[in-house]
């Protein structure tokens, strides 16, 4: 997204207010012609009625007093704006207006607010299916809570907020074989495991976590598909390792993100706290925190210094966060999320910047990129078309 310049945030404030003169009035229109349409925001789940109807209304009231040749190029460019509104201190307002005027059919805000949906799909919620050590298959999202099973020395309880917890057997001694189970959240699914060692990991719609029910003396090691966000027990003695695929991530006690979904260009792991390796049979790199280690399809190796924390671990804390998405990788998540289909009419070179809520309908978060005029959906049964 591009940075907007602190003197046109006080001329849009000063219009929002009524009080921008004709000569600001005239700077912040040229800004906004010559404002690149590539990337465009859309509005937060909590500003777009209130704000998206104060702006429209003041730049309404521009627009009918501007006259001669300036009111042919009068801002109705603005009937659309999009919002963030960000609390950092001190209110700061970010406005991202998208360019409505360049469509030759214009739909005002207030308009496209009250616009319902034919149909909809709600959001994903705590699912999945747990594969005991003798291949049995527990669905958990209708098993009572309490105790699910004992495996080994371990007991398995189902609690009531969507967790998993494996509770070893304190006066136990570890069992001579290893017991290994498998969690799997389908499409539309999420969950979260304690492993014995009270290690916590979340996982995200359409993945896997393989792993033993009770770890060995030397080390801790599970196999993960699709994408999970891991917090680790320090344990010197015994590393922890994530096999993803054809790599292996080495960590002691720590806090990260591995997302490897194999509709996905590279495996992104993406460290919050202490240290971690990630290695596989051409590249070792150890990363540090705010960092993310990005193993592409063709083999490649990349280090992004100052990785999006925020949006790598977005769908752990109940949120969509496109930093400069483009449209393919948003409706990727959409797909695994909603448990739908995707497909486009034609290809698109667009990208977005916002951020909502994981649990609104699928209408909500489509409503809100529709409101850019830059694309638009159709939603039908399990299917979504993408028509830009």
């Amino acid at each position: 997204m591009q940075h907007i310049p602190g003197h046109i945030k006080e001329l849009i404030q000063k219009c929002l207010d009524g009080t921008s003169t004709p000569e600001e009035k005239k700077i912040l229109d040229e800004w906004y012609y010559n404002f690149p349409p590539g990337e465009t925001g859309f509005l937060s789940d909590e500003t777009e009625t209130a704000i998206g109807r104060r702006i429209k209304n003041r730049l309404d009231e521009y627009v009918l007093h501007e006259t001669g040749r300036r009111r042919s190029r009068k801002l109705s460019g603005f009937a659309q704006a999009a919002i963030v509104l960000s609390l950092t201190g001190i209110a700061a307002l970010l406005l991202y207006y998208v360019v409505g005027g360049r469509r030759d059919k214009e739909k005002t805000v207030a308009e496209t607010i009250v616009a319902a949906p034919v149909t909809d799909i709600v959001p994903g919620s705590n699912k999945a299916i747990l594969t005991l050590g003798d291949g049995t298959n527990v669905v958990l999202d209708t098993t009572s809570n309490g105790q699910v099973s004992t495996q080994g020395n371990t007991r398995v309880i189902k609690l009531d907020n969507g967790q998993l917890k494996y509770m070893k057997d304190k006066q136990g001694q570890l069992s001579g074989k290893t017991i290994y189970n498998t969690i799997s959240t389908p499409r539309g699914g999420q969950y979260q495991v304690v492993l014995s060692d009270g290690s916590k990991i979340w996982l995200n719609a359409s993945s896997s976590l393989r792993f033993p029910t009770e770890f060995s003396e030397k080390a801790r090691e599970v196999e993960v598909t699709g994408e999970a966000y891991c917090e680790i027990v320090h344990n010197a003695s015994k590393p922890f390792r994530v096999k993803v695929k054809d790599m292996l991530v080495s960590v002691l006690g720590t806090r990260f993100d591995v997302m490897a979904y194999d509709d996905e260009s590279a495996i992104k792991t993406t460290l919050l706290e202490g240290s971690l390796q990630v290695s596989n049979a051409k590249v070792a790199s150890v990363i540090t925190p705010g960092q993310q280690a990005i193993l592409h399809k063709n083999g490649s190796f990349q280090l992004l210094h100052d990785a999006d924390i925020e949006e790598a671990v977005a769908w752990k804390n109940g949120k969509f966060v496109f930093n400069s998405a483009d449209i393919h990788a948003i409706m990727r998540q959409v797909e695994r999320w909603y448990d739908v289909d995707i497909s486009f009419e034609r290809e698109a070179d667009l990208h977005f910047t916002g951020q909502l809520s994981r649990y609104v309908n699928v209408s909500e978060l489509l409503r809100k990129l529709e409101l850019t005029h830059e694309v638009h959906f159709r939603i039908e049964k399990g299917r979504i078309t993408v028509l830009p």
